[in-house]
């Protein structure tokens, strides 16, 4: 019996941690409280007003910044490496400094644009997007920004249960339904914030809401963002989902595209639905991942047209009724790197 109450009381601590670690605990009350599935907190309408908040849709162009990829809870060694939740929970990781974290410049660049919504390009917070990680590091640093983000979600926020972390914080901006995919319109323009990290194969409902998204404003320029890039110089395992949603909006006619989860800037030649280059109606894409990280220099590709590593950086887009254009900013220079126009692309009949 005496061994018995000892294993108990050994097991008991370790069957928590264990709990805790797989962040049930707080899964289980997000799912009760109805958030994890109540279309009436995750309204469609809220991403809108977020552009409706601008002003004149048919005045002067809309400004956009884009970028992904921003902070990082630090760890500590020993316990809280090895069980990070509990140590959160305990107070064994080490304190986030806000004021030094190296996303510092980027929200500062930020800043100079008081007015511009910004779309979030994923992997918000690392390294799983828990909700203490969200509270304690991400908020911090963006609680100035957070009226004016559109936010998607990335592969290290799926490393919570249904990326609940991610969406408790972001409530209804992440869209209805926690689906992690909505549209916003302005002027000419629908801008598509995707989901790269659940599936978008032909016939999938995210696939199937786009398509009838993108049909209910045939003439629209098209601007989507998701995390993942689905072609960029650096290729990495798990871009079936972000493959399959750019090769239906590039013939759908798409003219944009947005993605972070690579740390460098990256601008491609206008592309086809399988990647190659098209200059008749090919889709650009900017791989925007250098909020709070940066990457060695890699070769490119034929494909890519201005690579740009070792900056963190903002993307700024203006969005005119027929056009666009961008330009990469540095964050701690606030030189402007790459920059260019273009026509926005004709759309199928």
């Amino acid at each position: 019996m005496r061994k018995t109450a000892i294993l108990a009381a050994i097991l008991a601590p370790l069957l928590v941690i264990a709990a805790v670690e797989t962040q049930w605990p707080a899964y289980a009350a997000y799912e009760l409280t109805g958030m994890g599935n109540a279309s009436e907190t995750r309204s469609a309408a809220a991403p809108q007003k977020v552009i409706d908040a601008v002003g004149d849709a048919e005045g002067d162009p809309l400004t956009l910044l884009a970028v992904g990829d921003i902070a990082n809870c630090p760890e500590a060694p020993g316990l809280a490496s090895a069980f990070p939740v509990s140590a959160d929970l305990i107070g064994l990781a080490s304190a986030f400094d806000p004021a030094t974290a190296p996303a510092v410049p980027t929200v500062q660049l930020t800043a100079q644009w008081p007015n511009a919504p910004i779309l979030a390009l994923g992997d918000l917070v690392y390294s799983s997007g828990k909700p203490v990680e969200f509270s304690d590091c991400f908020d911090p640093l963006w609680k100035d920004n957070r009226a004016r983000t559109l936010p998607t979600p990335g592969n290290h926020e799926y490393n919570t249960p249904d990326a609940f972390g991610y969406y408790q914080y972001w409530g209804e901006r992440a869209g209805p339904d926690d689906l992690g995919y909505y549209a916003t319109h302005h002027g000419n323009w629908l801008i598509l914030s995707l989901n790269s990290e659940t599936d978008a194969s032909p016939g999938s409902p995210q696939a199937l809401w786009l398509n009838k998204t993108l049909a209910a404003s045939p003439e629209a320029c098209v601007l989507a963002f998701y995390h993942r890039p689905a072609y960029s110089l650096k290729e990495r395992g798990g871009r079936d989902n972000a493959v399959a949603l750019f090769k239906q909006l590039e013939q759908a006619g798409a003219s944009v595209v947005l993605n972070g989860h690579n740390h460098f800037y990256e601008r491609t030649l206008p592309l086809g639905a399988d990647g190659t280059p098209d200059t008749t109606n090919g889709t650009v894409s900017f791989t925007v991942g250098t909020g709070g990280d940066k990457s060695r220099e890699l070769p490119t590709l034929d494909t890519t047209a201005k690579a740009i590593f070792g900056h963190l950086g903002v993307l700024r887009l203006e969005l005119g009724q027929h056009e666009f254009q961008w330009g990469f900013v540095d964050a701690e220079s606030g030189e402007t790197l790459d920059a260019g126009q273009a026509p926005c692309n004709l759309r199928p009949s």
